[in-house]
């Protein structure tokens, strides 16, 4: 009996082995050399006082076909796209001078998978629709450059830890994005509109990259 148990748990640990250098061997795109860009995107935020969730999709990964990110290459929207993200934030810090307010919030951060794409930026759940390959925890700092009562310019940072890669297919090919504890850099730009004063409620539409700052 002892012998039988014994020979399972080797099966067991050299499967387990097997599985890990498999996934390990498997290709990884988004790692880009520090320094340099590994992900362009574009988004959207909404602001609900203290709450702000981000969505929208990626268009460019380092290592793979700017092509292969849209299941259909002529029509490159939130519609077609392959690889969509998600982040919960709660601001923590607010600060004000002048025309510039700058606001501080950690949070998590999804990008999916979509065999189907079918985002939609009139619904900010259609962005979870796909499998979860890569999560991360993040701080972002935020800057508003007030132009009028209700608009101002954006611009903002985030320092991304990855918490783990989980593999996708494509092309029938298994790939990785990123690998855990790779250090990754968002910066992004665009426009605010406040719609609600009390409580706060405003959107941000955004374009920006991820930086890999180290592997």
């Amino acid at each position: 009996m002892k012998r039988h148990l014994t020979f399972w748990l080797i099966v067991a640990i050299l499967s387990l082995l097997l599985t890990q250098a498999f996934a390990e061997h498997q290709p990884i795109v988004g790692l880009a050399a520090p320094g340099q860009k590994a992900i362009e995107f574009i988004g959207r935020s909404d602001q609900d006082a203290n709450v702000v969730i981000h969505f929208g999709y990626l268009t460019r990964i380092s290592d793979l076909g700017e092509g292969a990110l849209f299941s259909d290459p002529t029509i490159r929207s939130e519609a077609t796209a392959r690889f969509t993200f998600f982040s919960t934030t709660e601001i923590t810090s607010r600060h004000e001078l002048g025309n510039i307010i700058t606001t501080a919030a950690p949070g998590k951060l999804t990008i999916f998978f979509n065999r189907t794409p079918g985002g939609n930026f009139n619904d900010p759940e259609s962005f979870t629709a796909g499998v979860p390959i890569a999560t991360y925890t993040l701080r972002y700092h935020n800057t508003l450059n007030v132009q009028t009562e209700n608009e101002g310019i954006v611009s903002g940072a985030a320092d991304l830890l990855q918490q783990s890669a989980q593999s996708f297919t494509l092309g029938g090919e298994k790939r990785r994005l990123g690998h855990v504890g790779l250090r990754q850099r968002i910066e992004v730009t665009g426009q605010g509109t406040r719609t609600q004063i009390d409580p706060l409620q405003a959107f941000f539409l955004l374009g920006g990259h991820i930086i890999n700052t180290g592997r």
